[in-house]
């Protein structure tokens, strides 16, 4: 059996590798023995697999491939995008021939994806779009792959992620076409359930989920406390941040959480900023934000300053009494290792799964963040976090469970009745 893994993102993003790790043992132990292969953003000359599965490229690394000239990327995306066009709409024959005019590495991806039996889309937050020619070539771009592999007759399920906004109808269209198809969608909260029938999909086309993040628990490989030099009985506070405001509400935000973090030292605990994030592709690196909210702190926080494996950085969380968590996978490894966290809300997953949590009340939307607003919620957390961790306790249990079921949901779809085609 052959499955192809797609729409993969890059191991520097810890939260995203976490999934595509997840979602390849989910893939493993659903059909023991399959060939699995990963299609994703990652280069396959520098990362030739990913935790033993084969890494293809993608079509969308090769248009989107930021080492080359934005002309050569412009010409990328039409030549692929119009090919793509052409794989889609022309007698299977014609489509046969043409996919041997695709670049190399967009070929290798849509040969794999013919051939295979069956196509998981991993989780994230990727099938969405913002107004204007951007917001359609993502849309495009990245269900392409989809609409290839079932034009060749090949299932694709679409593991929990969220979905939106499209606004636009022509994005609609696509992801309706696209998800109306599969046999199995899973979207991982409720407002991306809404999204999905704003686009025309039928409720019992999809399924309610949860993020495979929290079925995400390596061994704990690092002395953090003494990679960190921090004491046993000491208290340490997590903080993750990003790049994603304007820069004058940038700018507010950073200064925002280093008054908080200073008011956490105050108390005696000591504060670490961690890089969920590190990777150079679209410059999304969390450390250069995360230098520049030290050096506006009065009391200096510690930081970790290098590339950390995905692996490995989950082990931190788990040595933070509290976190204070931007990028939502850090809240993710935080609750799962049973340590209380304050979101700040960039996209609307974080609310959603929160609130299925019953931790909404934790969660302040970035643009809204205030050293008042954000210290009035990490203040009472530092004084007595008893009731947060009861609820967690209760809570996360059965969500774990949940997160674990999308084996037994692979092994449950029906068998695959269509010939491969050349197409």
């Amino acid at each position: 059996m052959k499955i192809v893994v797609i729409n993969a993102y890059v191991r520097e993003n810890a939260g995203d590798a976490a999934l595509l790790s997840v979602c390849l043992r989910h893939v493993r132990e659903a059909f023991p023995g399959a060939h699995v292969s990963v299609a994703g953003m990652e280069d396959p000359a520098v990362h030739p697999d990913f935790e033993d599965a084969p890494n293809l490229g993608s079509l969308r690394r090769h248009v989107a491939d930021g080492t080359v000239s934005l002309p050569r990327r412009l010409l990328r995306k039409l030549v692929v995008g119009t090919l793509g066009a052409g794989l889609l709409l022309l007698p299977r024959p014609a489509a046969a021939l043409l996919r041997r005019a695709l670049p190399a590495e967009a070929r290798r991806e849509a040969e794999a994806l013919a051939a295979a039996d069956l196509v998981v889309s991993n989780g994230g937050a990727y099938v969405l779009a913002r107004p204007g020619l951007d917001g359609h070539q993502n849309v495009f771009f990245v269900l392409l792959p989809v609409l290839l592999a079932q034009r060749a007759g090949v299932p694709v399920v679409f593991a929990p992620q969220s979905y939106g906004p499209f606004p636009a109808a022509a994005q609609r269209r696509l992801v309706r076409r696209a998800l109306g198809r599969s046999p199995l969608v899973l979207a991982r909260e409720d407002v991306s359930v809404g999204q999905l029938r704003s686009c025309g999909l039928p409720a019992e086309r999809i399924t309610r989920a949860v993020d495979s993040g929290f079925a995400f628990d390596p061994p704990v490989t690092s002395d953090w406390r003494a990679r960190l030099g921090v004491a046993p009985g000491q208290r340490l506070v997590g903080v993750t941040a990003r790049r994603w405001l304007a820069p004058a509400a940038q700018e507010a935000y950073e200064r925002a959480l280093a008054a908080t973090i200073d008011s956490v030292q105050a108390t005696g605990a000591r504060v670490v900023l961690i890089p969920q994030v590190s990777t150079d592709y679209l410059g999304d690196d969390d450390r250069i934000v995360e230098r520049r909210i030290a050096a506006h702190c009065a009391s200096a926080p510690l930081l970790i300053d290098e590339r950390v494996d995905y692996r490995d950085l989950k082990g931190v969380y788990g040595e933070c009494a509290l976190l204070i968590g931007t990028r939502f996978h850090s809240v993710i490894f935080s609750l799962t290792s049973g340590v209380p966290c304050v979101a700040i809300e960039y996209e609307h997953k974080t609310r959603g799964i929160m609130a299925d949590l019953g931790l909404g009340a934790y969660v302040l939307p970035i643009a809204d963040v205030t050293h008042t607003r954000l210290w009035a919620l990490v203040e009472p957390l530092l004084a007595d976090d008893t009731g947060y961790r009861t609820e967690l306790a209760a809570r996360l249990p059965g969500y774990v469970a949940e997160a674990e079921r999308l084996p037994a949901m692979l092994r449950a779809l029906p068998a695959r009745t269509a010939p491969r085609s050349a197409a």
